[in-house]
């Protein structure tokens, strides 16, 4: 992790470019947190900016988001259910989505107003960006909080 905070780096990447919010977000998380991803994981998430590319489906940067969730709780060899601290960090992300926005829905995001921006998706894509740096800091305090909920 550099100077930048994640959402800065998002910024960099998404706006006044010509990638979508899924691949800023990708390029951004890859770099801020040296995931060091290959280029045929890069091609995986860049079909999802856009809404997958229909603009009719769940937010891509979104996506991204839960994808780089996944990536950095999961335990080598274990199974999804065993991921507990993913799951709650997703239900957190994807509650602050709809409590925020009221959607995940590309097209609804897009059609919204956010002051001092000019496009909307750079609000949202600044927001996501924003919660899953913290989600991530937090990622210790969450685990201990799993913990506690399973031991009691």
């Amino acid at each position: 992790m550099g100077t930048m905070k994640l959402y800065e780096l998002v910024n960099q990447y998404h706006i006044g470019t010509d990638l979508t919010c899924a691949e800023a977000m990708f390029k951004a998380c890859n770099e801020y947190y040296n995931l060091n991803l290959s280029e045929e994981t890069r091609k995986m998430f860049s079909v999802m900016g856009l809404g997958m590319q229909t603009e009719q489906s769940c937010c891509g940067a979104f996506t991204v988001a839960v994808g780089v969730i996944g990536l950095m709780t999961a335990k080598e060899g274990h199974t999804d259910i065993d991921n507990r601290v993913g799951y709650l960090m997703i239900d957190e992300l994807t509650d602050f989505m709809l409590s925020f926005y009221g959607t995940l829905h590309c097209v609804e995001l897009q059609k919204l107003e956010v002051i001092g921006y000019k496009n909307p998706c750079h609000a949202i894509v600044e927001a996501i960006a924003k919660k899953l740096e913290d989600l991530l800091e937090r990622q210790n305090d969450l685990a201990q909080l799993v913990k506690n909920k399973l031991s009691s």
